[in-house]
């Protein structure tokens, strides 16, 4: 058969229901749940050898053949399924499954039912093939002499439905990244902050216009004994403790040797009782209101500074300094 008609619904019009499941079929393209909560398979209360499933929608399309279209069908309430005994030696799995039944095509029935199809025992049992004309809500693993089913014997299997209608926007779908839990394709959709995640601050930051209440920062510490030192770039907004009787030596490296960023920040405080001297390597200039300005001294034990790049080479030293 080429182009079926008549169309779904027309008003003087004869429809095999066939037809009108392909015109489903446009809306509903596969075998699905339709909402999320949709027949759920869950633990009895109080346990036993039963499950529950939930009421909601389905879309299964038929498979006993092709172009029969999309059964659509609801259960509207909870549903209680028996589970068979358990095998006194070996356990199996049991698939749960929601199921259309059409004489038109084959047996006798014309309904849907949900059902439990029992597995077969065996030492590694695998659960029963899908039945024509189902949907797959869950397996259900039933253990060597078990006389409960409880959640952890519960496999969901439910997928959501896709449909043929073009999305009107450009999103299908929102992914939490790094720090966000949540996200999701259907539905409302939540992003919610992970606090369990620490913030990578190792990269530049940019914050505009916003206000922090009462934000804690507090400093690194790079703990320096010797008599020089050449800052690195895990320094910038680190404060460096120099500790030594003698006098130090600490030098800020060439942009090309350690890529500080414009705005970077060294603190550096003098700990003992040897004088801090800071002097910039090769090709980088530093300015600041000591005595000698290219080379700044700290004034006395417990004095501090902080080195400023203000662009690339280019270093103002200020503080407590000599």
């Amino acid at each position: 058969m080429a182009i079926r008609t008549p169309p779904s619904w027309l008003q003087n019009g004869s429809h095999p229901a066939e037809n009108d499941r392909l015109g489903t079929q446009a809306l509903w393209a596969t075998t699905g749940i339709i909402n999320s909560t949709s027949l759920a398979v869950t633990q009895n209360s109080p346990t036993g050898l039963s499950v529950l499933v939930a009421s909601g929608w389905a879309a299964i399309v038929g498979t006993t053949q092709s172009n029969m279209g999309t059964y659509t069908t609801y259960n509207d309430a909870t549903t209680v399924l028996s589970i068979t005994t358990a095998n006194p030696t070996n356990p199996r799995i049991d698939l749960v499954c929601a199921t259309v039944r059409d004489a038109y095509y084959t047996g006798a029935f014309n309904d849907v039912i949900l059902q439990v199809v029992a597995g077969t025992p065996a030492g590694s049992p695998v659960a029963p093939a899908l039945p024509a004309n189902s949907i797959s809500l869950a397996t259900v693993a039933v253990g060597a002499g078990a006389t409960a089913i409880t959640t952890a014997n519960i496999t969901d299997t439910r997928v959501l439905v896709t449909t043929n209608i073009p999305e009107s926007g450009d999103i299908s779908s929102v992914t939490a990244g790094n720090g966000l839990s949540g996200g999701g394709s259907s539905g409302a959709v939540t992003l919610t902050i992970d606090t369990a995640i620490t913030a990578d601050l190792t990269t530049a930051q940019t914050f505009t216009n916003k206000t922090l209440t009462s934000p804690l920062i507090n400093l690194g510490i790079n703990a320096q004994t010797g008599t020089t030192y050449t800052t690195v770039l895990a320094d910038n907004g680190k404060l460096i403790t120099q500790t030594n009787a003698s006098a130090i030596a600490t030098t800020i490296p060439l942009n090309s040797s350690v890529a500080y960023p414009v705005g970077a920040q060294l603190n550096i405080v003098q700990y003992g009782v040897g004088q801090i001297t800071v002097s910039g390597a090769g090709g980088v200039t530093v300015v600041s209101t000591g005595a000698t300005a290219a080379t700044p001294k700290t004034r006395a034990q417990y004095s501090s500074l902080t080195a400023i790049q203000t662009s690339t080479n280019n270093w103002l030293v200020a503080g407590d300094i000599a």
